[in-house]
């Protein structure tokens, strides 16, 4: 990567793959994150951190240079792959959010599972990509065991919410203005009671959103700035569709394969659109 001074300003372009690219000649971004890496495993950890560091803010140039469609800019994706923010902006929007403690004191939580009879589940802030058994957090109950070893959060904030019942799931992939959402049948399976990621993958048919919905669901998406983003629902036996988390990056080609949903043709027109 190289930025340069010109008599018409400072350019910015890219070499990879044999490939040079102006960025000047770049009209749209789709970007699943920015991190460096790739780094020589044989550095040493200071000399990494320190590579690191200047690699990341050669990389963060890319967000005033690069004047093109980001789906999503990494700033809005940042601000937005904020747990505490999404339930803040989901409930200001009219969705249905869980009773929720996000916290790294242990008193709160104690106080939180004592307030109710119902079970507390548990979740982490962030999720790793692989979602292999033994390599991941799962979405959890709350056990006598885990309750005596609260005082780990400390550390580790965590996020605590009510366990709400489940008719079934859905995820909800959002490009511009199209909405598609998928029902996951995660209630068929012991494994995937709690949490459907223990066995991935599982989407059984086509939902149809109501109005109100995907209303919010869209105020939702211009309050964090996003054109793309792929929602978690529950929906309970009663009906209501109450909101868990969306990920500005997340995957949608195991749904467009399953189910035969056009999520690639549309971002590829949102993309193609500044072009």
């Amino acid at each position: 990567m190289t930025y340069r001074t010109t008599d018409e300003g400072v350019r910015a372009s890219i070499v990879t793959d044999g490939r040079t690219v102006d960025l000047d000649d770049v009209g749209s971004i789709w970007c699943r994150g920015v991190k460096a890496d790739g780094f020589p495993p044989e550095i040493g950890a200071a000399d990494k951190r320190f590579a690191e560091a200047e690699s990341e803010r050669m990389l963060t140039g890319l967000y005033t240079f690069a004047e093109v469609v980001w789906i999503n800019h990494p700033h809005r994706h940042m601000r937005a792959n904020s747990k505490p923010a999404q339930i803040a902006i989901a409930s200001k929007v009219g969705l249905d959010v869980p009773a929720t403690v996000i916290t790294n004191d242990p008193d709160e939580v104690r106080r939180f599972i004592g307030g109710s009879n119902d079970k507390t589940v548990y979740k982490t802030l962030s999720q790793s990509l692989n979602t292999e058994i033994g390599t991941s957090l799962f979405t959890s109950i709350m056990t006598e065991s885990a309750v005596a070893n609260l005082d780990l959060i400390g550390i580790t904030p965590g996020i605590f919410q009510r366990l709400v019942p489940k008719a079934y799931e859905l995820r909800v992939t959002v490009v511009g203005s199209r909405v598609f959402s998928a029902r996951i049948d995660s209630q068929s399976r012991p494994e995937t009671n709690v949490d459907w990621r223990r066995l991935p993958f599982a989407v059984d048919a086509v939902h149809d959103l109501s109005p109100d919905i995907e209303a919010s669901i869209q105020a939702l998406m211009k309050e964090f700035g996003l054109i793309y983003g792929a929602f978690d629902f529950i929906v309970t036996p009663d009906g209501r569709h109450v909101f868990l988390e969306v990920n500005p990056a997340g995957h949608y080609m195991w749904i467009e394969s399953k189910l035969g949903l056009p999520i690639t043709a549309a971002l590829a027109d949102v993309l193609s659109q500044s072009c």
